[in-house]
């Protein structure tokens, strides 16, 4: 009985967690794709949201102002939300807003002509769950890092960011030396095990603000937000030493794996596309590959 008794507060105690509830944004509409589905929760009294670098929540999109509008907690636990003299406006429920606003769960705020945000009042399990099918969709099952679709929607913003800006940005392509060999030895589930690891390693490796991603197979990418080539030079040996120096060890078995990298450095404005940008890295990454495997190639590259 007492048992039982345990089992029954448990449950109680998950649901009276469940009932605390808070409000969240959700991007539902985006300029880019791989934002749908990020959701930011509102624990500030005041959150501003825009383009500035200090913004709480932070869009890109060029019809957002710096400091494009705010949600406001109010003493009562009722939401507000502010448009902060915007270029462009900021709208509710497809009305302008004038002053302040109060919001109810499913209101829809748009800033800029792309970006629509839903607001949400959610308990903590309704928020683990919008959170799962956002990991869901944005990150590869085997590995847990970002995936492909993911990594290309957010190079194609950053590259045109760059481009604006005049900022670098570097992207390095790498993949597993002799991978097939590993799979033929070992066994596939030793692939996935060596996939894993090498995840592992690598995200141990990069910046918090870097973007790594499982580009398909074997093959991995990382972005460099705001890195010449210096910078990434050094960050791809870092990445490839981690590799070469982990110890890989599946089925009792212990063996070597190694990486080559490709890095290419956007320096200007000459590059149109960023698949060009990509092609570059993996271009660099199979000359390194045909040079002997576990090394690096790589050229600054400025559209020439």
């Amino acid at each position: 009985m007492s048992e039982e008794k345990t089992k029954v507060h448990s449950v109680s105690d998950l649901l009276g967690r469940a009932q605390q509830q808070s409000g969240y944004l959700i991007v539902i509409s985006a300029k880019s794709a791989a934002g749908i589905g990020r959701m930011f929760k509102l624990e500030r009294p005041e959150t501003v949201l825009g383009r500035s670098a200090d913004a709480e929540f932070q869009v890109e999109d060029d019809g957002i102002s710096r400091r494009h509008a705010k949600v406001v907690l109010g003493a009562d636990g009722e939401y507000l939300v502010v448009d902060l003299e915007s270029t462009n406006g900021t709208y509710l429920n497809g009305n302008r807003v004038q002053g302040q606003q109060a919001l109810v769960d499913g209101d829809k705020i748009q800033i800029g002509s792309n970006t629509v945000l839903k607001f949400a009042v959610q308990d903590q399990l309704e928020e683990q769950y919008q959170r799962s099918i956002y990991e869901s969709a944005t990150r590869d099952g085997l590995t847990r890092i970002f995936n492909k679709k993911y990594f290309l929607d957010t190079l194609r913003k950053e590259f045109a960011y760059c481009v604006r800006h005049r900022v670098p940005l570097s992207l390095l392509m790498f993949d597993v030396d002799h991978f097939k060999k590993v799979n033929d030895t070992h066994g596939h589930l030793a692939g996935d095990y060596v996939l894993g690891r090498i995840a592992q390693r690598v995200g141990e490796t990069i910046r918090t603000e870097d973007l790594f991603a499982r580009y398909g197979g074997e093959e991995f990418a990382l972005m460099l937000r705001e890195s010449a080539e210096e910078q990434a030079l050094a960050c791809a040996e870092r990445c490839r030493s981690a590799v070469d120096r982990a110890e890989f060890t599946f089925g009792g078995q212990s063996f070597k794996v190694s990486i080559s990298v490709g890095v290419a450095t956007l320096l200007d404005s000459g590059f149109s596309q960023p698949e060009e940008l990509l092609a570059s890295a993996d271009r660099y990454l199979y000359r390194a590959k045909r040079a002997g495997r576990n090394r690096i190639d790589a050229r600054a590259v400025s559209g020439a």
